[in-house]
């Protein structure tokens, strides 16, 4: 009599070959986790800023790598050798052997845990679990599904938008908790509204129109309302950036770029006219100064690898180490740009192996748009890599190597995605 581990082994043996061909299929087991892995990259902010579940991604994450494991187990061939993957283990064993040396190795090792959790191990299980357009697509549900969930908290816990601005003082940033983040928060409605594009260029209904551009102008509301310029220029680079990467043609790219400028321009212009004038002042005037107060930390670090000698140059000051540079103690710093971070902590061998981490998924990306695809795919391959480039984008202007965790899962995805040759329909 044949088991319920036997069947998922056989079909578990069936999804891990080496072939990534397109075959018919339904819901399976695959397209499940991804939906769920989807989900939790959405919902895992708010829950643990907002509810203060402490350990929803660690549990989460021990149950997707758990029936990875039990994939492994069961027969399953696992590809292992990529050269994203290759580079993500790389530079956690690069940043592993820099707490070593370091002067802060508690911070370099959480730094240390989290890279090597999130960019190696869940990027490995990511590249293996979407391989297909059935799971690409489960993959694009989730993060719509989850981003969902978001906005409605935020609806719950803020209300109507333009009550809200009309009670906000200048000083006033949307976020979750009392120790939440705020641009944790833009980041997360930056990646929604991406995702509530790529969904309608993927299934191309009309009647998708009705609900997502009212829902897509919503959560930029809230997502102004923020105050955080990084997720709010990120999305609109990343925007622009995208027919430039991937469309066919010199003057099409540009065509597209320029229009894209000019209606994010009209939307600046428009929502200027509506929000109120302090919030804006001290968010988006007076605030540009944000970066005049990274510059320093910037300066700073420019200068230490000036002045360091060959070996500091070739291997960093330890990884964690900016925290110990920067607080005189063991303690959590960085200079809000993941190059220079990187530079200074685990020298040219790091910053090389992030900027190699940082191309590949661009240029599988840029091989596979440039052959014949269904036009699903190349819209999945678009949105998912618009979300990868926000995320890079975003870690020049905020936080750490660790906290810039949304890089890895998507240059897995659309590396594997990438390699899935699906033909364009004739």
């Amino acid at each position: 009599m044949v088991t319920v581990t036997e069947t998922v082994a056989a079909e578990i043996r069936g999804r891990f070959d080496s072939d990534q061909s397109v075959k018919p299929r339904g819901m399976k087991l695959a397209d499940v986790l991804s939906f769920l892995t989807g989900m939790f990259v959405q919902i895992s902010m708010p829950l643990t800023d907002l509810y203060e579940v402490p350990n929803v991604r660690a549990i989460f994450f021990a149950l997707i790598f758990g029936v990875f494991v039990l994939r492994f187990l069961n027969g399953a061939s696992i590809r292992v050798g990529s050269p994203l993957l290759m580079a993500y283990l790389g530079l956690s064993i690069v940043l592993a052997v820099g707490i070593l040396y370091s002067r802060a190795p508690v911070y370099g090792t959480t730094k240390v845990i989290l890279v090597s959790s999130y960019f190696w191990l869940l990027g490995t299980v990511i590249y293996n679990l979407v391989d297909d357009m059935s799971i690409g697509k489960a993959f694009l549900n989730g993060l719509l599904v989850g981003g969902l969930l978001l906005v409605g908290v935020t609806v719950t816990e803020f209300g109507n938008p333009v009550e809200m601005f009309q009670r906000a003082n200048r000083f006033f940033r949307l976020r979750f908790g009392e120790e939440g983040n705020p641009i944790m928060l833009g980041r997360h409605l930056a990646l929604t509204i991406t995702m509530i594009a790529t969904y309608v260029a993927v299934w191309r209904r009309w009647k998708d129109l009705v609900w997502s551009i009212p829902l897509g102008l919503l959560t930029l509301v809230y997502l102004v309302a923020t105050g955080s310029k990084g997720p709010l220029l990120a999305l609109v680079l990343s925007f622009v950036l995208i027919p430039l990467l991937m469309m066919r043609g010199v003057m099409g790219r540009l065509s597209l770029s320029i229009l894209l400028v000019g209606l994010f321009s009209v939307i600046a212009v428009v929502g200027i006219e509506f929000l109120p004038k302090g919030f804006i002042e001290e968010r988006f005037t007076e605030r540009v100064q944000n970066l005049s107060l990274r510059m320093p930390a910037y300066q700073d670090v420019i200068k230490t690898l000036d002045d360091s000698d060959g070996v500091q140059l070739l291997v960093g000051h330890g990884t964690g180490d900016y925290g110990y540079f920067a607080l005189g103690h063991d303690g959590r710093a960085y200079p809000h740009n993941v190059l220079l971070e990187l530079a200074y902590e685990n020298g040219l061998i790091g910053f090389s192996l992030l900027i190699v981490a940082l191309s590949l998924p661009l240029i599988a990306v840029m091989r596979a748009t440039r052959q014949l695809l269904e036009s699903g795919h190349r819209a999945l391959l678009v949105g998912l890599s618009a979300s990868y480039i926000s995320s890079v984008i975003n870690a020049q202007f905020t936080g750490d190597l660790g906290a810039n965790l949304l890089i890895g899962m998507f240059g897995a995805a659309i590396t594997s995605m990438s390699n899935l040759r699906v033909p364009a329909s004739s």
